[in-house]
């Protein structure tokens, strides 16, 4: 027996939750985000997602069935309660969610993103500039996500 393919997906340069669409040609898809945008990132970028177990595997590319009749919208993505917007927490927040950062620590990631132009990270490996934080344990353990 197969598993249930899902459309969900998380970008692994973002860190954020998006629906897959569809293919726009061999590298790249259509996504939606939680904002309801829509864009085309490559396929190499999309890691499988499921809402109950987290991250998935790395599979080759994403498949998606036409449905069979036309349906109401429902919520893909479900909201971050435990995840942290890494462009929108206060130190005080960084602090208190992601383990084993301290409040200085907390305080250089702000004025890091506040340095950045429009004061914003634009994927996570911008994050690797703070020291002594194991980045890749948070981003595996889908701690942290920026929009």
């Amino acid at each position: 027996m197969t598993e249930k393919s899902t459309d969900l997906f998380q970008d692994s340069k973002t860190g954020k939750l998006v629906e897959f669409i569809g293919k726009h040609d061999k590298d790249f898809a259509a996504v939606r985000d939680s904002g309801g945008a829509i864009t085309y990132v490559s396929l190499e970028r999309l890691i499988p997602y499921s809402a109950e177990k987290g991250r998935l595997t790395k599979i080759s590319a994403p498949q998606i069935k036409p449905p069979e009749e036309e349906q109401a919208p429902k919520r893909v993505i479900p909201l971050d309660e435990f995840r942290l917007n890494m462009n929108a927490a206060t130190a005080e927040q960084i602090q208190k969610r992601l383990p084993g950062v301290g409040y200085a620590t907390a305080k250089r990631i702000v004025e890091l993103r506040m340095s950045l132009s429009g004061e914003r990270f634009s994927n996570l490996k911008q994050l690797e500039n703070i020291p002594r934080v194991n980045w890749d344990q948070l981003i595996s353990d889908d701690l942290i996500f920026i929009d």
